[in-house]
């Protein structure tokens, strides 16, 4: 049996949210020849490199206010941190291949046209850190003016844990022999500061492990999650029976008529039905 409808518009929705390049034809046909499972890979995994709008509680490592730049840069980090605080977007900060990045074909890479971490954040998947501009004067593109210095921090569904200062030669890979730039050895210190923190001296442990294709392999983990309770609901959706079950776990009075399709808010899988303008929250992502 073929894909529902549903399943069909699901992915189709998808892909035309997804920013993939190059933007023709060929990669689209890729994108659409794909099963439920890698498309949503490709979706969430663009996802997970911005941060849904929600209060988060501030947290500030002593790194930042002790940083030399801090006296510099404190106008525009105290502006992200408030616009965290209060939930609100936060979007325009992010670097523009987060937003223009999100998908490039793997033969692309095999081939040697495209270093393989282009279409992913190397950073987030490997330290589980995100970064921001700290200009808080958005542009018309939609984004703010790209600043030198950046702020990382490790960000949850409820925290917002800002870590260091760092410019841009924190991104640079390490030169031949390892040698990496100052900027990007604090990073990995701080980053095993916080990784470790609590751990017994000597105590083994994996942080962010990563697939060979470079996701994150509890983003591999979630999509396919994702996937099976997808196909499990899906058929469903059309039984009356089952319709009325959904709206009573929700305190709700069951429609004379329903029409359901599915949708992700941020990282979020759900339900939408379109006739009573009512999302049911299946399952809530990690951010």
């Amino acid at each position: 049996m073929g894909e529902s409808k549903r399943l069909l518009r699901l992915k189709a929705n998808l892909i035309k949210e997804l920013p993939f390049f190059p933007n023709n034809r060929a990669t689209l046909n890729e994108l659409e020849s794909l099963g439920l499972n890698n498309v949503l890979l490709h979706y969430l995994h663009w996802k997970t490199r911005i941060v849904p709008s929600r209060p988060r509680k501030v947290q500030i490592a002593p790194e930042v206010t002790s940083d030399r730049r801090w006296s510099k840069l404190k106008s525009g980090i105290n502006g992200l941190l408030e616009r965290v605080r209060k939930g609100e977007d936060i979007y325009p900060y992010h670097s523009q291949r987060a937003h223009k990045n999100g998908y490039t074909p793997a033969q692309r890479i095999r081939g040697g046209d495209v270093d393989s971490w282009e279409d992913k954040d190397q950073l987030l998947n490997t330290k589980g850190f995100y970064h921001f501009h700290l200009n808080m004067n958005v542009q018309s593109s939609g984004l703010s003016e790209r600043t030198d210095d950046v702020l990382f921090a490790f960000v949850s569904r409820d925290t917002f844990h800002a870590i260091g200062i760092f410019d841009h030669s924190v991104f640079d890979p390490a030169a031949s022999g390892g040698r990496m730039t100052a900027e990007r050895e604090r990073m990995w210190k701080l980053h095993e500061k916080h990784t470790t923190m609590g751990m017994a001296p000597g105590t083994v442990y994996m942080s962010n492990p990563i697939m060979t294709s470079g996701h994150p392999s509890y983003l591999v983990q979630m999509c396919n999650y994702y996937a099976r309770v997808i196909r499990d609901i899906d058929p469903k959706l059309d039984d009356r029976t089952f319709v009325n079950s959904l709206y009573e776990q929700g305190g709700l009075p069951a429609p004379s008529k329903y029409s359901f399709e599915w949708r992700f808010a941020s990282l979020d899988l759900g339900l939408f039905d379109k006739k009573t303008n009512v999302f049911f929250s299946l399952h809530k992502g990690h951010v």
